[in-house]
């Protein structure tokens, strides 16, 4: 079996990010992009040929 280290620095990350109201945010706005860019991927993937001229 493998010893699983998990740091205490990524911890504390992991408790600070979620409470701060501005890393909440950022965090939503970056999501939302992320969520956009892979939906009008999955998008031009599936319906492509349909949009073309």
């Amino acid at each position: 079996m493998a010893n699983s280290v998990i740091s205490l620095e990524k911890l504390k990350f992991w408790k600070w990010q979620p409470q701060s109201e501005e890393q909440w945010a950022m965090n939503m706005k970056l999501l939302r992009a992320t969520g956009l860019f892979a939906g009008s991927i999955l998008l031009m993937r599936n319906f492509g040929d349909l949009m073309a001229v």
